[in-house]
């Protein structure tokens, strides 16, 4: 079960990252060259609009290079977590961020004396986006106090970090076969797809009862999280910790946020709960073919069908995934092709490495890579897939304005997601073994991203405003309001007595308010495919819309594919959507 040293691992499944900095030489002069840029601002006022936009682009260039530094140092930490030289990388570019952030704070200061009018032909979007941010910013003063507290203010993100990780003892469990297993989280996901429903509910009871003896640390590292986040929405001058996050930086940074109203978020919730019966469905219909009279939370990651997993090696996955973007036309099947053959993917897993399922991150100049624990299984293909989406959205963006290369979040799930609907339909219409792991992955991943994140995003906004209302949060409070989500949410579910603090092991170190960009890029992704196959939107209209996502708010972006998010018809539209998918079923 040991893992092998990346040396082991053949060259043709790791990245190369002298594709950003050839040297970690020419990352030192990236670094000190930006440093001094950010150093020499004087924040002089434009008075010309030509000297607004050299100041923009001055600014969009700035967050080019932060994200060049950052991408780098942090993808070389992923694959060499003992490498302390990468982590004393990473330390040096914190520290560059914190001069980043008090010069933002001077170019807020001169921005909140201009017209918020200002019309800059193609900068316009940028400058205004910035000129509202700047009136949330403080003067200097008080912004230098807020970028001196950002270790404090982080602090809590460390400790969880920490617990769940360096310090977690990971239980030891007994395979069907006699043999023993350490259960890590990247082995608990694992264990759950187990055909054997025993192995499954030692695997499940076995790594929650771990996290039960950190409760208390994780617990008041949570509280004091959404506690910092509170505070530094009061100072910024929001009305909340959502209203704060809902003005969160668009992915990658180029100094844009997403700017969206929270009203959307309570219609959301309002929505998904008012349309849970295709969920509850979904559940039975689980439970029907895994031939239980009720779901046990160990059966939800279980696949639905006797027919041996196919083995699907990486070359294997890259042939299934570029034929199930077939809709999207060839040209998109070869930009795809040519992500794969870039050198831009990190494969497998090996010591001393990040253990995550997979992640897309990315800088303007630089385009995106990808971070995989690839396991030649049907899951790996599937979250390989869905990185895709982010990496060639990047790829469409990268051909318009780079000071746009970015986007809001919510948006940006639409094209990851609707790459899984393609891959599910593609292995749905292939037949055998893969059907059959595609009907688990639908109502898995479909499912899951509409139902699942929308009562994550409850739980958390429950939390948010108990500490906002001045109620101390305790394991039993955070207990009691996660009973509450699942009583609604999973209501076909038998859950054990101490299920109500699963919460303990779920991603805390995410924003408070995260999940609810899952429940918008599936509501999104559905009714693209929906329109892709009515021929209401053609391939080349679509790549036309991921291009200009940098540049439009998040309702208007999603007014462009047909939704108006402030109300409740796209949610319930997506619930009849995965109505119409189960049937198929």
């Amino acid at each position: 079960m040991s893992l092998p040293d990346r040396n082991d691992i053949d060259n043709q499944y790791q990245w190369d990252l002298t594709q950003i900095f050839a040297t970690p030489a020419d990352w030192d002069d990236c670094l000190t060259a930006l440093q001094s840029e950010l150093s020499a601002f004087d924040g002089d006022q434009p008075t010309a609009t030509k000297e607004w936009i050299d100041l923009l682009d001055r600014i969009a260039a700035w967050y080019r290079r932060k994200q060049r530094l950052e991408l780098y140092a942090t993808l070389v930490c992923n694959v060499h977590t003992d490498d302390g030289a990468a982590e004393d990388r990473l330390r040096r570019f914190r520290d560059v961020e914190s001069t980043f952030e008090s010069t933002m704070a001077r170019v807020y200061a001169t921005l909140r004396t201009a017209d918020p009018d200002l019309d800059l032909g193609e900068h316009t979007y940028y400058y205004r986006n910035l000129r509202e941010q700047a009136d949330h910013a403080r003067d200097l003063a008080v912004e230098k106090v807020i970028a001196a507290h950002e270790e404090s203010r982080t602090a809590a993100d460390r400790i969880l970090n920490a617990v769940t990780t360096e310090d977690f003892d990971p239980p030891t469990v007994e395979r069907p076969d006699g043999t023993r297993v350490e259960i890590t989280p990247g082995r608990f996901r694992r264990g759950l797809t187990h055909p054997d429903r025993a192995y499954r509910k030692r695997v499940y009871n076995a790594y929650h009862t771990a996290f039960d003896r950190y409760a208390e640390t994780i617990t008041t590292a949570y509280a004091e999280k959404i506690t910092a986040a509170s505070t530094l929405a009061a100072v910024r001058g929001y009305d909340s910790v959502r209203q704060l996050q809902f003005r969160r930086a668009c992915y990658p940074e180029t100094g844009l946020t997403l700017t969206l109203p929270t009203a959307v978020h309570d219609t959301l919730l309002t929505a998904i709960e008012a349309n849970l019966g295709p969920w509850h469905r979904a559940r039975r219909l689980r439970a029907d073919r895994l031939g239980v009279k009720q779901l046990l939370p160990w059966d939800l990651r279980a696949p639905i069908t006797d027919t041996p997993e196919p083995t699907i090696p990486f070359e294997t996955a890259i042939d299934q995934i570029v034929a199930a973007l077939a809709p999207f036309g060839s040209d998109y099947q070869q930009t795809a092709r040519a992500f794969f053959d870039a050198a831009r993917i990190d494969a497998y897993p090996h010591e001393h490495r990040r253990n995550d399922i997979g992640y897309c991150p990315s800088s303007a100049d630089d385009g995106a890579f990808i971070l995989m624990n690839y396991q030649d299984d049907v899951e790996s293909m599937f979250i390989l897939c869905h990185e895709l989406g982010h990496a060639l959205h990047i790829e469409q963006l990268r051909t318009g304005p780079l000071r746009y290369v970015g986007s809001p979040r919510p948006v940006s799930e639409i094209p990851s997601t609707l790459h899984e609907l393609l891959l599910i339909e593609h292995c749905l219409d292939a037949g055998g073994a893969l059907a059959d792991y595609a009907q688990n992955r639908l109502l898995r991943s479909v499912g899951y991203m509409l139902y699942r994140t929308a009562m994550r995003s409850a739980f958390t906004h429950r939390l948010a405003s108990a500490v906002e209302e001045g109620t101390a949060l305790t394991t039993e409070r955070i207990s009691e309001r996660y009973a509450d989500c699942l009583e609604t949410f999973e209501s076909e579910v038998d859950w054990p007595e101490r299920a109500d603090r699963a919460w303990l092991a779920g991603s805390l170190t995410r924003e408070v308010y995260h999940s609810y960009q899952y429940v918008l890029g599936v509501v999104g992704a559905l009714a693209v495919r929906d329109r892709l196959d009515t021929g209401a939107l053609d391939p080349e209209t679509y790549r036309a819309f991921l291009e200009s996502t940098g540049r439009h708010p998040s309702v208007e972006l999603f007014e462009r594919v047909g939704l108006d998010i402030r109300r409740t018809g796209p949610y319930e539209r997506a619930a009849d959507t995965f109505e119409e998918y189960l049937d198929r079923l």
